[in-house]
Formats: structure tokens, sequence, C-alpha cells
């Protein structure tokens, strides 16, 4: 299936100049698949769609894709810098395995009391809510920890996402972090989801890991404003 960016929207991200675009984007989901695109680059997805219907995520396609919008992307005032940060693919949670969760992972509504090594934040949270952390904290310090973001409407489910310090990887408290997470949320009734970009293998086998159905595949091309 092919279909456009609804055409007042297209509009808006031109008019404003927005910071970022994604002119193209395609899907397989369930087998099928769907490209969408702006309007004004619709017989680029016609095309495509008719080459690579049957291999949409094959270097053949990616090529595709970047040699027909990069010079069209130019004159817009936009750029690519690495086209396949936006190659992503999406797990489903179904269940967990109680025996990857380490006594080293704990459930937290903020980082107080240690030394976060982790790029998040750790915002504090409502501790009456729904919303916890899982770390792992080794002497004092959090190494690793899973959040996850609001509903992701692609999905329906809550998005969780997985950080572990560099000089802490390969020894399991990734995937602990997210089986804690996954055993949190499916207890109270929710859909949980995990999302990783194609080139992740790390990432990609924590969520493999931890019982994950991969479900979807995406290749968003995104553009990003040039300063001016």
């Amino acid at each position: 299936m092919i279909r456009t960016v609804d055409k007042k929207t297209e509009r808006y991200l031109f008019d404003t100049h927005s910071e970022s675009l994604i002119p193209f984007e395609v899907t397989v989901r369930d087998d099928d698949i769907t490209v969408e695109v702006f309007k004004r680059v619709k017989r680029v997805g016609k095309e495509f769609y008719k080459l690579f219907k049957n291999n949409p995520f094959s270097a053949e396609a990616i090529d595709f894709i970047h040699n027909s919008l990069r010079d069209r992307v130019e004159e817009w005032g936009y750029f690519t810098d690495d086209i396949m940060e936006g190659h992503i693919v999406t797990y489903i949670a179904k269940s967990w395995d109680e025996s990857i969760i380490l006594d080293s992972t704990l459930g937290v509504y903020s980082a107080d009391g240690y030394e976060n090594l982790t790029e998040y934040e750790l915002e504090p949270l409502d501790s009456n809510g729904n919303e916890v952390y899982f770390v792992t904290v080794i002497d004092g310090r959090i190494v690793s920890v899973c959040e996850t973001n609001s509903s992701d409407a692609f999905i329906g489910a809550k998005e969780i996402n997985v950080y572990t310090s560099p000089e802490y990887r390969g020894r399991g408290y990734g995937a602990s972090n997210v089986s804690a997470m996954i055993k949190h949320y499916l207890t109270m009734g929710e859909r949980v989801a995990y999302t990783s970009r194609k080139d992740n293998i790390p990432s990609c086998k924590t969520a493999e890991k931890c019982g994950l159905e991969r479900i979807a595949e995406t290749f968003y091309y995104i553009c990003y404003a040039k300063e001016e």
C-alpha cells in the first residue's frame, strides 16, 4: 500500500522549516508493506513499491531511497546525516523470563542516593503512579537502566528503552532490567513494546534474550534542517 502524508501536515512542516523531516518511510508489519511519502515525492514511492515490495529493506532498496531523495532534500535545505539511523525493528512482549532478572536489579523512582553512570537523567517519578525505573546498582552506582516512553501509537503499547554504561555491558544487566520492566507492566495488564536500530546488534540480542517477539520493521528517511 502507498499513502501520502496529509497535505496540511506536509505544508506546515515546510512553512515552519521544521528541524527534521521524514519524507519517506516504509514499514512491514504482519507481512503487509506500507510506503508513506510526502506528496511531492510520491513518484519515488510508487517506483520503490514496484521495484522492492518483496525486499524493501535490502541494500539496493535503501540505496534507491537515498539516491532518489538526496538531491531533493538538498533543494529543501535539509541533509541526511546517517541513513541507517531510522532503520528500526519493533518487538512486543507477551511474557517474561524470571530467571533473567538479577538480584542487582532494583525498581526506583529517581537516581537519588546513587551515582548515575548512564546517559538517562532519571527525572523523579510519582511514587504513587505506575511509572518506575528498573536499574542495576553496582557499588552505589547506577550502571544500567530501563525506562518507558508514553504509549507508542504505532503499536499501542508502552515502549521501553534500555541503556547500560559501556564498561558494564555483556553481563546481562540490560536484559535483567528489561525483563523486570516487562513483568511490571504485563502484570498490570499493559502492552509492552521494544524498539531498536536494526544495526544495533547488542540491543536486538537483548530483545531476543528476553523473549520479545519481532512484529515490525521500518525504515524512516530522516532529514535535518541545515543551519542558516
